[in-house]
């Protein structure tokens, strides 16, 4: 019977990770991605040896429409990333899309967020709820508070480990290993996808473990 792999707990997760973001200070914006990465402890990796990973990658967004499938050669940075670090640590990777030789099913997903918002300064320090809006000149009469307004994409890029190798037909699959990087998206998209294959390399480098 054919294996199918789930996702769990993808959009809860990364909505947490997004809620995270608020105005930004602008000249602390990192130029790295963060990595954070998660195992099961019970798994023995030295056990698995053939790995299936697809050449395409789920594109999510909070704006209307902007969902899609990254294809090759779009994809291919980031996908030829995981397959290096997964064959360094030797394994041996599957193109059969049954899975049915797979130990390891790998599902690469990307999220992408556009936030948007204003800050206002003035009497109140710009805190809402507040009334009146303004603030008062030392010497009598009021002034207008001043406002800016911010616009920036963050980007998730989420790996997950499924485990084929010890899961039963109809049953849900056991994620085994999983990595997030996040971050504040530059306007380049060759800058975002160094970034990415930077963060892919971290997540392996926190991950002795993933070892054959």
């Amino acid at each position: 019977m054919k294996k199918t792999m789930q996702l769990v707990g993808l959009v809860f997760a990364l909505a947490i990770l997004n809620s995270c973001y608020r105005s930004p200070d602008l000249s602390q914006l990192s130029y790295d991605f963060v990595v954070a990465t998660d195992v099961d402890l019970e798994a023995d990796f030295t056990d698995y040896d053939k790995y299936y990973l697809s050449d395409t990658i789920f594109l999510f967004s909070n704006t209307i429409k902007d969902d899609s499938i990254i294809v090759p050669p779009a994809s291919d940075p980031i996908i030829n990333e995981i397959v290096a670090n997964m064959n360094n640590r030797g394994y041996t990777r599957t193109v059969d899309p049954t899975l049915s030789d797979a130990d390891i099913a790998i599902a690469t997903t990307i999220i992408k967020a556009k936030n948007t918002g204003t800050n206002c300064w003035g009497w109140w320090g710009g805190y809402p709820g507040y009334y009146p809006p303004w603030g008062w000149y030392p010497g009598g009469g009021y002034y207008y508070p001043y406002c800016s307004t911010y616009n920036y994409n963050t980007g998730d890029l989420l790996i997950e480990f499924g485990d084929f190798k010890n899961s039963a037909p109809g049953m849900r699959i056991n994620t085994i290993w999983n990595a997030v990087s996040f971050g504040v998206l530059s306007t380049y998209e060759t800058t975002n996808i160094n970034r990415a294959v930077d963060a892919i390399e971290q997540a392996f480098i926190q991950s002795p473990y993933i070892q054959k």
